[in-house]
């Protein structure tokens, strides 16, 4: 390929950008209410959507299959907020995106769910499992309070998170999946046009081989 062409190439890869949304965090305060420190969790329903992110879970029994204390719990790992968790660890909470879409997974905080247990919970390991086919085990600590594990997953269009013991979430980074804007497809069509046609002229403009009798 001639450097014109490659000037022309390099060109229409620097013009398109990627537009990148920025992060938003699923923090559950809007789940937050009042209770006594010895209170129960509060069963919710599935799904519960936030903005343009939707979490599901399911009970075998009928049960409400998401959970959140109350600020003043005692067992509320986001003492005086809220966090959720799962009715049935195993079976966990699946993360998509309302409107069916792509999104890029970023962070999480996790932890046990019973946060005034953590001195006699030994640790485990939670289990994520992604759209494309992969998944993690990530180990949690018996220590009070949340860890952050961080992952910087792309263009994902699910995520279930799954563990053998109780488990409480909270403060879910996403974002939306990072696409090219129009204008930078279309420039990008446009040159791969220029250069594609330079090709063919190059071509035609070659002498042809010398015939063999």
């Amino acid at each position: 390929m001639n450097s014109g062409i490659t000037a022309a190439l390099a060109a229409c890869l620097a013009i398109c950008g990627v537009s990148a949304a920025s992060a938003e965090v699923i923090d559950f305060e809007s789940l937050a209410f009042d209770g006594p420190t010895n209170d129960g969790p509060r069963g919710l329903a599935s799904p519960l959507v936030f903005g343009a992110y939707t979490l599901t879970a399911t009970d075998p029994f009928g049960l409400p299959p998401i959970l959140v204390y109350s600020r003043q719990s005692t067992n509320n790992p986001d003492f005086g907020g809220a966090s959720i968790l799962p009715n049935r660890p195993a079976t966990g909470i699946t993360l998509t995106r309302t409107d069916g879409g792509a999104f890029d997974f970023r962070s999480i905080d996790l932890t046990f769910a019973y946060d005034d247990q953590n001195a006699f919970f030994p640790g485990d390991t939670a289990t994520y499992s992604f759209s494309d086919g992969t998944s993690q085990s990530i180990a949690f600590d018996n220590l009070a309070g949340f860890q952050t594990f961080t992952f910087n997953k792309s263009g994902l269009t699910s995520l279930n998170i799954s563990s053998a013991s109780a488990y409480a979430i909270d403060n879910i980074s996403v974002s939306a999946a990072a696409v090219p804007e129009p204008a930078a497809w279309a420039m990008l069509v446009g040159g791969f046009g220029v250069v594609g046609g330079a090709v063919r002229r190059r071509r035609t403009g070659a002498p042809a081989s010398p015939c063999i009798a």
